[in-house]
């Protein structure tokens, strides 16, 4: 069921093409519990969406972080969906955790260290009577051959930790050893305390792993993606951003720099867990902000104004009033999407929000996808805020995407 979900979000081939078939691929892949954190910045979001207590948010969950950073501003509500139902269950998990555990050690435990000696007694007293049947099974079981290796899946938090699994985790995990084989150790870039240190670990154990042949090959190949996540169609969006005699390695590559160098390493959560798998727990500074202790009174009072649930968000604004939602935030999901899906998701905002809502999401390469794949008619009632989108995406710390972008609706009342 869910990967049919999936399937139906990203393909926009023939099944029997070799785009149709990377596809099928990649949605029996994606069927699984794939990221154990968000990649998209909240400060990038929070400048965008300028969220008030009559804020109205609909979001893509992934792994739920955003949505609980979004809580701290204080608005009427959050809405998180995704077809992942594995994501879900981990967003499920945080909410229980927060609302029903003792304390902000304890909680922090859980999802700042990702592991914890008091972590399954915790799980077993304070949060599993608190979770739906479904979100309580998928942590307290695990697939076969994850089962056999693992144990049940809320062993994660006693055993390696949360940020070495998870599908994105296997892959970083991968990568990690990879590097270290030749002698590069990504982690050393979390120990520089200036922006030259930074520069000069990087070009030390970074860059040259790009001069690999083995990296470069595969690289090349779309399924060496799934790993982070990335469908068929957005590696091929991907690909836009190749001028000259730019390739697909030189984009990654440039990202990675950006990722390593442009923002202070002490505060970068999304560096410390692309080269270490872990937040910095000892000083606290490189974590999300809802893992802040400064915020967690906050946040617990503000739980319950979060709902979260397996569905696309084109039915979700489809099936309700309208009004229901005037902030909407798309992740990367345009680039799932041709000019139909992205008709009818767009469709449905212009016929349900209100004049004034916001619209985020990021691409995989700088152009927006809307500027093309909309009729004229439905690309004039939504105003994208092209210099300011430009602005944002130079600050965003995740450094993983091409573009970032913002349209405001401008829906006349008839």
């Amino acid at each position: 069921m869910n990967e049919q979900l999936v399937l139906d979000a990203v393909r926009n081939e023939k099944v029997s093409s070799r785009q149709g078939i990377l596809q099928k691929l990649f949605a029996v892949w994606f069927d699984a519990f794939v990221y154990n954190q968000i990649w998209e910045d909240p400060r990038v979001d929070l400048q965008a969406l300028e969220l008030d207590s009559n804020s109205r948010v609909l979001t893509i969950s992934s792994g739920g972080c955003n949505a609980l950073n979004y809580l701290l501003s204080e608005p009427d509500s959050v809405t998180a969906v995704d077809l992942n139902r594995h994501h879900i269950y981990l967003l499920n998990l945080k909410l229980a955790a927060i609302k029903h555990l003792p304390s902000y050690q304890d909680f922090f435990a859980f999802f700042g260290h990702g592991k914890g000696k008091s972590t399954g007694s915790d799980y077993l007293k304070f949060i599993a009577p608190n979770l739906d049947k479904n979100t309580r099974d998928f942590w307290e079981l695990n697939t076969l051959g994850g089962g056999l290796l693992f144990g049940p899946r809320i062993s994660f938090f006693s055993n390696a930790g949360l940020y070495d699994h998870s599908r994105n985790g296997y892959f970083l995990q991968f990568f990690h050893k990879f590097s270290r084989l030749f002698g590069f150790k990504p982690e050393e870039l979390l120990k520089a305390e200036t922006p030259e240190e930074q520069e000069t670990l990087y070009y030390k154990h970074l860059d040259p792993f790009f001069d690999n042949f083995l990296v470069k090959t595969l690289g090349k190949m779309p399924v060496t993606m799934f790993g982070l996540g990335i469908p068929p169609q957005q590696y091929e969006e991907l690909k836009k951003d190749m001028a000259g005699d730019k390739t697909i390695i030189d984009i990654y590559r440039e990202r990675v720099k950006r990722l390593a160098c442009d923002y202070p390493i002490g505060e970068n959560y999304f560096a410390w867990q692309g080269f270490a798998r872990k937040y910095d727990t000892e000083n606290r500074l490189a974590l999300p902000e809802y893992l802040k202790e400064e915020n967690y009174e906050k946040l617990k009072a503000n739980a319950d104004r979060l709902t979260s649930k397996v569905a696309s968000a084109t039915d979700e604004i489809k099936n309700n009033p309208k009004g229901t939602f005037n902030r909407f935030v798309f992740l990367d999901a345009q680039d799932w999407m041709n000019a139909e899906t992205m008709t009818d998701l767009w469709s449905a905002i212009a016929e349900k929000s209100e004049s004034g809502s916001r619209i985020i999401f990021r691409t995989a390469s700088a152009g927006s996808p809307v500027e093309t794949n909309l009729p004229e008619e439905l690309r004039s009632k939504f105003e994208y805020k092209k210099e300011l989108s430009e602005e944002l995406f130079k600050q965003d710390r995740a450094s993983i995407y091409g573009g970032f972008h913002l349209y405001i609706c401008q829906n006349r009342e008839r």
